[in-house]
């Protein structure tokens, strides 16, 4: 009984530390973040049309568009584009 506690504690904290290790990387990219720019109300905003890979997905390709928080823009199948910028494209000057 007590092995099974151990195996069971054991498994929450390296899925812990997988998860808390996710949140901290980015996923592999081609944004260039010169073609997106943050507006005052901290939207990003893409205008001429950019192409790029994020993780799973390729060629995504935007164009005068505002990316929102939390984006559904179905096209994105559950990648959150804004944060990826915010991570990605939001220290630079």
């Amino acid at each position: 009984m007590l092995a099974l506690v151990l195996v069971a504690s054991c498994a929450v904290l390296v899925s812990s530390f997988a998860l808390a290790r996710a949140d901290t990387e980015l996923p592999p990219n081609t944004i260039d973040s010169t073609a997106f720019k943050r507006t005052p109300n901290s939207i990003w905003y893409v205008g001429p049309r950019t192409t790029f890979d994020v993780g799973p997905l390729k060629a995504i390709g935007l164009g005068n568009y505002l990316l929102i928080p939390h984006d559904t823009n179905a096209s994105f199948r559950g990648v959150d584009l804004y944060n990826i910028l915010e991570r990605k494209c939001g220290s630079r000057p």
